[in-house]
């Protein structure tokens, strides 16, 4: 299936393109668009239109009363063309990106005649087969209309509290399929010439725990739709409809001019990455690969999940979701300087996705918990892959957008429900984990709990506003030391929490998330990093500890009781005030070889408590002396060491040096010179650029969690065999890449340039 279908209820639908959306003859069309606008005006108009849309996004966050709008900023306002192709997209959750245009898109074709779309209407649709990532996404669309046609489209995607299903929240580890989850809604017009329809309301609230929240959540959504509408409007009246409309053209056109004009200065080929992704359902103990490639062909970027898992049990992901996070990264690393204007990407991206693969899951797979799993995972990929190629680019300040693998790159949904401290119901999750690591850079370190790439202002919340959302009382919630992948650049660490119940007797908890047994990669040598953590300590009488101490504990080493470890697909598991739930999620993978970091940045590092003294020696091969300085001559001896270790299984042979003034860099520590390629290093020829570089290199292969000091063996887990394999140059030794894989798994060939 590529991206001119989309699929629903068993049958397939085909997209629309503009040039073919006259066929709806009930719909007239705005097309009059200025050509030649002067800047000034074409400056005020446009920069009006981004206000608007982020004035649309500000509405929905004054009147949702849900902590996930607030901090985590789990919507996103749009402004579409009367096509449905994106004009503006909000500077909050980057990955809905493709969900409210493919809404506009399906709606324009299958309710065009009937109900039909009339000025003041709205429709909303939750259906991850349609227009929307999971159920609890939901997304309102608006036509604005101008002298009778219809100009363009606003609209929006805010996560709901609760739409209803078998799992308080809306993620479902159990899910059989999708109708164990909250109801899918396809297309339907909540609002009526301007009037919220008070049958289709109360229908939509009677699905939810929490009705009113979901009541308020719903206007708030509503509202924005309305705001950005009538601020539109007043802009047309006083610019002209064709002026707005062409500014409309131009502000796409510029942004594929920018997009076309980075891709002249990369060659062609092909880049991969694989991630692994545990445990289907409660009481599975496999693996399951979630890959993508990324293949440049002129001026053609082609995404495709060749090699990805069919879907099954919990994992799945729909097309709609899998191409917003792909385009989240499209947007963050290559259209940085374009205001969110995805079109310009969009008409050159093209998708050829395999159906019935957790990556782009056919009806009626379980979606509910896409987002966390494999959406987000695929973001993380989308990130390595459009890495690898911008690390081929001519363009250096292009390549300062390379990165390793993003933190939290499956988001560790830890949900809870019951009776809060005030006798009412509760459902929901926490948002701690959005203070995810950033990724080590090309030239810098990630940044602790610093949050996302591709999510510019969602943000952690309060210690204080969660203990009076919940009936809970946290123990401590800090940074996680070596948390990081280790490199020349180090990713940034992670997060820990702990909290016991308080108010209430019990607390249900349910896991949905990954990267618990197998961690996230790093990239060009980078090592991985920590991996999430759920954990209970069962018996730990934090209260009678703190009676008897009058200290709050600080780390899990200070509480007493026995330690499980809960299974990141898990449902409905008690908590009782004697028990401590700590939370502990991945950090963000390194970058490079950490043989390769300068020792005075890994002095800071133990100096400022983000690396221990004992890491510092293993990871990164650095020796302090007793006043904690690096001990430079027996770091050069320590390193010396430990690449000649990496040496041990080494074929000798003759290898000879290539011109280096006359290479390309095509990794961190590759070069590409007269049709070989060779370490960056020692400039010896490993292999000809025609063939997988991994096959010609060193390999070490070391248990999964050799990689970080955080992770556990995969067999808490899973039953499937993992190994972290280490390729380094024939050479010299320096570590040029780096995989988690099964034993009989082929080398990865993630960097493939065209002959």
């Amino acid at each position: 299936m590529s991206q001119t279908t989309v699929k629903w209820d068993g049958r397939t639908y085909p997209y629309i393109p503009p040039k073919q959306l006259n066929v709806y003859a009930s719909l007239s069309l705005h097309t009059e668009a200025e050509e030649k606008i002067d800047p000034v005006t074409y400056e005020v108009v446009r920069h009006a239109m981004w206000n608007i849309n982020v004035e649309h996004g500000n509405t929905i966050m004054k009147i949702s009363g849900s902590p996930s709008c607030a901090y985590g900023h789990d919507f996103n306002p749009s402004l579409m063309d009367e096509h449905g192709d994106f004009v503006f997209f909000g500077p909050f959750l980057q990955y809905l990106s493709s969900a409210t245009g493919s809404a506009v898109k399906w709606t324009m074709e299958y309710r065009s005649d009937n109900p039909g779309i009339h000025d003041g209407d709205i429709f909303l649709t939750n259906d991850p087969w349609i227009g929307a990532t999971h159920q609890s996404d939901v997304a309102l669309i608006a036509p604005v209309f101008w002298e009778g046609k219809l100009f363009c489209w606003v609209g929006n995607t805010l996560h709901q509290w609760d739409m209803g299903g078998t799992a308080p929240g809306g993620f479902n580890p159990m899910a059989a399929d999708v109708f164990w989850e909250s109801g899918c809604i396809p297309p339907i017009k909540i609002v009526e010439g301007g009037m919220l329809r008070k049958d289709l309301e109360e229908e939509y609230m009677r699905r939810s725990r929490m009705p009113q929240l979901v009541a308020l959540d719903l206007r708030a959504e509503i509202a924005g739709c309305n705001v950005a509408r009538e601020r539109l409007l007043a802009l047309i009246a006083r610019y002209g409809a064709a002026t707005v409309k062409g500014v409309m053209r131009k502000l796409q056109d510029d942004s594929e001019k920018a997009f076309l004009k980075r891709l002249e200065t990369i060659p062609d080929g092909t880049w991969r990455e694989s991630s692994w992704i545990e445990l289907k359902g409660p009481g599975d103990r496999h693996l399951y690969r979630n890959a993508l490639s990324l293949t440049k062909r002129g001026s053609t970027l082609v995404f495709s999940n060749e090699g990805s898992d069919p879907q099954d049990g919990t994992l799945n992901c729909t097309l709609v979701a899998w191409k917003g996070a792909i385009a989240s990264m499209v947007c963050s690393q290559m259209l940085f300087d374009q205001m969110f204007v995805v079109e310009g990407a969009y008409r050159h991206m093209e998708f050829d996705v395999t159906p019935g693969t957790i990556s782009c899951a056919t009806f009626p797979a379980a979606v509910s918990a896409a987002p966390p799993g494999v959406l987000l995972q695929t973001i993380a990929l989308s990130g390595l892959v459009i890495s690898k190629m911008l690390s081929c680019s001519s363009d250096e300040q292009l390549r300062t957008e390379v990165q390793s693998c993003m933190g939290a790159a499956m988001y560790p949904v830890c949900a809870f429900n019951g009776i809060d401290q005030r006798g009412a119901p509760y459902a929901s999750f926490l948002l701690d984990p959005v203070g995810a690591a950033l990724a080590g850079l090309s030239w810098k370190d990630g940044v602790d709990t610093g949050g996302w790439p591709w999510d510019l202002q969602s943000t952690m919340p309060n210690v204080e506003d969660n203990e009076w959302f919940y009936p809970i009382l946290y123990l401590w919630r800090k940074e996680l030391v070596n948390s990081g992948g280790a490199g020349k650049y180090r990713g940034g660490n992670s997060g820990e929490l702990a909290f016991i119940p308080h108010g209430t007797e019990h607390i249900s908890l349910f896991t949905a998330s990954g990267h618990c047994a197998v961690p996230g990669p790093g990239l060009h040598g980078g090592l991985s990093p920590a991996t999430t953590k759920f954990r209970l300590q069962r018996g730990a009488e934090v209260r009678q500890q703190l009676h008897a101490t009058r200290r709050m504990p600080t780390s899990a080493e200070e509480l007493q009781g026995k330690t499980e470890f809960v299974a990141p697909k898990a449902f409905d598991v008690s908590q009782t005030p004697a028990d401590a739930f700590l939370l502990s999620w991945a950090g963000a993978g390194g970058y490079g070889d950490p043989f390769e970091r300068d020792p005075a940045r890994v002095v800071l590092d133990v100096q400022r408590g983000n690396v221990t003294q004992a890491w510092a020696h293993e990871a990164y091969g650095v020796v302090l002396d007793p006043q904690g300085e690096a001990d430079l001559a027996a770091t050069g001896k320590l390193r010396t060491k430990l690449r000649k270790a990496r040496l041990r299984n080494a074929i000798k042979r003759e290898r000879r040096k290539v011109e280096a003034t006359r290479a390309l860099r095509v990794a961190e520590g590759l070069l590409l010179a007269d049709g070989q390629l060779a370490c960056s290093k020692c400039e010896h020829e490993i292999c000809a650029s025609t063939e997988n570089y991994k096959l010609h290199c060193v390999l070490i292969e070391r248990p999964v969690k050799a990689t970080n000091p955080y992770v556990l063996d995969p067999k808490v887990y899973v039953d499937d065999k993992m190994v972290f394999r280490n390729y380094a140059c024939p050479s010299c030794g320096l570590l040029l890449q780096t995989e988690m894989a099964r034993p009989s798994d082929p080398p990865l060939w993630d960097i493939q340039l065209a002959g």
